[in-house]
């Protein structure tokens, strides 16, 4: 030993050891094959529950949970639909501008619903980002609740493109939903209801005598004044699913779902191409 060097000492210890570590495996698999049956099954179990202590278990990832907020769903609703609102002024028979209502713009080249009633006493105007426009109306049938018009510019040239809502489905609402209503003097203040009734009416067709139940009414809790006659009527998904309809003479207020208007704009846009083809 005296005559070896330090890195022959590190080697014969190392051939030691590992000899050593040899043995031993060897020692303990006869033990184990010639120890009695419960002894081994022990030492099994102890070497087990080493190993489940060594081995680190699955990764669990932690998931936040996201919860949204009818408040934060109806400030979305509004931010959707607010830019699409516009108030109408016209010019009465005294030479004075008054109020008129509020109209909803469902396209982008400037179609607009609102209540039909609005139509009586003028040419509707509007003033949007500082451009006035003048509403062409397109719609006013006898048997509807609603109307359809254009925005023109009055002096602008250019072509402005407009921002369109979504019209939803009315029949999915149930009691007690809230709504979002966007109207007044200015065409943006907010007010919000509950949906209080759905009103029903069968249809019987002539031919079939099938009978239909139609959604005629969407109640709304709040009450509102004819400077909102026409407003959107909104959901919290954001889609516009009626518009109000008020008669302050007759005391009234109807809520006419969104259906009225997608079948007059669905005829609007027929009328267009059979125009075209012509």
């Amino acid at each position: 030993m005296e005559h070896l060097t330090k890195a022959q000492i590190v080697l014969l210890t190392l051939f030691v050891s590992f000899v050593a570590s040899m043995t031993t495996g060897i020692v303990v698999v006869t033990l184990m094959q010639q120890s009695p049956e419960p002894i081994s099954q022990s030492i099994t179990k102890v070497v087990e529950r080493t190993i489940e202590k060594i081995t680190p278990g699955p990764v669990v990832e932690k998931t936040k949970s996201i919860i949204v907020k009818d408040e934060d769903l109806m400030v979305a609703a509004i931010d959707r639909n607010i830019k699409s609102t516009v108030a109408f002024r016209v010019v009465g028979q005294d030479g004075e501008l008054r109020l008129a209502g509020v109209g909803t713009i469902v396209s982008a080249d400037g179609l607009v619903v609102t209540d039909k009633g609005n139509f009586g006493d003028g040419v509707l105007t509007t003033t949007i980002n500082g451009v006035q426009y003048a509403l062409q109306v397109f719609s006013n049938e006898k048997n509807n609740t609603l109307g359809v018009g254009r925005l023109t510019p009055v002096s602008a040239t250019s072509t402005p493109a407009f921002t369109a809502v979504t019209l939803g489905n009315a029949d999915a609402l149930k009691l007690g939903q809230t709504a979002v209503v966007i109207g007044g003097r200015d065409g943006k203040a907010i007010t919000t209801g509950l949906v209080t009734n759905l009103d029903m009416r069968t249809i019987v067709d002539k031919e079939t005598k099938a009978e239909t139940k139609v959604l005629s009414n969407v109640g709304i809790s709040t009450r509102f004044s004819a400077s909102s006659n026409g407003a959107p009527i909104i959901n919290l998904s954001g889609d516009v699913i009626g518009f109000l309809s008020i008669n302050e003479g007759e005391g009234s207020q109807v809520g006419v779902p969104a259906s009225e208007a997608k079948n007059i704009l669905d005829l609007i846009s027929k009328a267009a191409v059979t125009k075209k083809v012509q």
